[in-house]
């Protein structure tokens, strides 16, 4: 027998047993499937109540991101003002078509809607989640939330209800699964922009804003 004939032997056996293993691989596959068995979770990624709030403050906190907390989503306005005052910026904002924000009595400031530019001093989003285990924010594009929002302005303001923090991972995805979210694009963004590309020297805004600020509506 010729080598190219061993060879092709070889593969031959090789595609009979795949073909007589398919039908208990495929039984395997759609058991794990139904049963839906979760993986390992650290205990990072498995906080609760108070703790999961307090993680979730502190992971922003280390990722250089900043938290202003407010009890009611009308008061939102008023207290975007009022931060931009504090950062010396101008009294106007960029968002998109997000109903959270639509009822709002924005004649506090100025506010625009429509996807981010890049002359935008400051764009708001609304964070489907948020991650304890991270700090991470979960936003989902969309006209309500353009992606460009998120990357374009020096300053981004990003609203998240305190019920829509998750532990980690697993709970956020079973969470964005039973909402039945479906967009095409998922941002998961920690803090602000930065590189440390350039002689090892951290900088703020090398591929996007340079502040991330997080309005949290208890």
């Amino acid at each position: 027998m010729s080598g190219r004939e061993t060879i092709l032997a070889r593969v031959r056996a090789a595609a009979r047993q795949r073909t007589e293993d398919d039908a208990e691989r495929e039984d395997r596959v759609a058991g794990r499937i139904i049963r839906h068995e979760p993986g390992l979770v650290p205990r990072q990624g498995a906080s609760s109540g108070h703790g999961r709030l307090t993680q979730f403050l502190n992971k922003l906190d280390q990722a250089s991101a900043s938290v202003g907390r407010i009890s009611s989503l009308a008061e939102l306005p008023r207290v975007i003002a009022r931060e931009l005052r504090k950062r010396g910026l101008p009294a106007e904002v960029r968002m998109g078509a997000e109903p959270m924000f639509r009822s709002l009595d924005w004649s506090v400031l100025k506010a625009s809607i429509g996807p981010g530019r890049p002359v935008e001093p400051v764009t708001l989003s609304r964070a489907e989640f948020g991650m304890a285990e991270t700090g991470t924010l979960v936003l989902c594009s969309g006209l309500d939330n353009p992606v460009t929002l998120t990357f374009l302005g020096e300053t981004h303001f990003v609203v998240l209800r305190r019920s829509d923090i998750m532990a980690g991972f697993e709970d956020m995805w079973a969470a964005f699964r039973a909402r039945g979210l479906d967009p095409r694009t998922v941002n998961m963004v920690t803090g602000p922009s930065r590189s440390a590309d350039i002689g090892q020297q951290l900088q703020l805004g090398a591929h996007g804003p340079m502040a991330l600020h997080v309005f949290l509506i208890d």
